[in-house]
């Protein structure tokens, strides 16, 4: 963390999952500190609940909830940008679009008009590959903070080296060591937030390892070069995350680099990418004799019933090992 007295803060949600060490890097580069929101709970829950809409998914009702939390905290900027496509022919979710608009009118309003809370710059630019490449972006991000363009192209340069050099180290330790720890392989499956999110799902992947099973997931094994068909989808499949999240199940279960023993969906209750998702793939493995559990996810889940459910499909696995 930088010792700069300009102050950034970031919310510990939703693409933060996939991101922030390039973010960070970026704006440490520049000479300033970056503070995110603490991990997800029950308080940050409550925070995010009065201002979402009763039909809004766990995630973008903690969503609000953390950047409520960081109005507590006297930053001088808050970085909250917008996502459109991350790849072309491809979008992200509409209320991860639309989201910074929704913090901008329930958000803003409300919190700046409380006593001794100062409201921050709110930082939103727009991530779109189809008509703007990340560097550009990052270009007119930079620019809140100085006007030396050759330092703020350094600052991006160094953000992707680290993000990959991160990305590329996980990778390899995970195919090199921790594959071989645990007795079986659990392919763990959904958006980003979800999986690495232990508040939203109840610290599924901790709780495997514990059943000695190992839930894998995309960052452990990126299938961004495993060929997969998405022409019997509609347009392709559209949703980028949709696209990650059935490109990843069908290289698990192609068994190119490891056995599968199951695989596991996260889904938040009220995804309606997930609802349609969870039953393409659910056939797929079943095609394949795969076994499969879907965890579907909301502020009304109790722990222990996803720990039944944790503990009876190990079980059922273990069963059929002949253990």
């Amino acid at each position: 963390m930088s010792n700069s007295s300009i102050r950034l803060a970031v919310p510990r949600t939703l693409l933060y999952y996939r991101y922030f060490p390039l973010w960070e890097s970026f704006f440490n580069e520049l000479g300033v500190s970056v503070e995110t929101s603490k991990p997800s709970s029950a308080d940050i829950l409550s925070r995010g609940s009065k201002y979402a809409h009763t039909d809004s998914c766990l995630p973008i009702k903690l969503a609000f909830g953390h950047v409520d939390s960081l109005f507590d905290s006297q930053n001088d900027y808050l970085f909250l940008p917008r996502f459109f496509r991350l790849e072309n022919k491809s979008f992200v979710c509409p209320k991860v679009i639309g989201f910074t608009d929704m913090v901008r009118c329930c958000v803003y309003p409300q919190r700046s008009g409380v006593a001794e809370t100062k409201a921050p710059y709110l930082i939103d630019n727009l991530f779109d590959i189809h008509n703007h490449s990340n560097e550009k972006v990052f270009r007119d991000i930079g620019r809140h903070f100085t006007s030396n363009y050759l330092k703020i192209n350094r600052a991006y340069s160094s953000g992707v080296k680290y993000h990959k050099f991160l990305s590329d180290k996980r990778s390899s330790i995970f195919r090199g060591e921790i594959l071989k720890r645990f007795k079986m392989k659990i392919g763990v499956i959904g958006h980003p937030y979800n999986i690495h999110d232990d508040y939203i799902n109840m610290g599924v992947l901790k709780e495997l390892n514990r059943l000695d099973a190992l839930g894998v997931t995309y960052e452990d094994m990126p299938s961004d070069g495993f060929e997969c068909d998405l022409s019997g989808f509609p347009s392709g499949l559209f949703w980028s995350f949709g696209r990650e999240i059935y490109r990843t199940a069908m290289y698990f279960m192609s068994g190119l680099d490891f056995k599968m023993d199951g695989l596991i969906y996260l889904a938040p209750f009220g995804c309606g990418l997930d609802s349609i998702l969870v039953y393409i793939i659910q056939n797929e493995a079943r095609a394949r004799n795969i076994p499969f559990l879907n965890l579907t996810l909301d502020e009304h889940s109790a722990k222990a019933g996803i720990l039944t459910r944790l503990e009876a499909f190990i079980d059922m696995l273990s069963c059929g090992r002949g253990e």
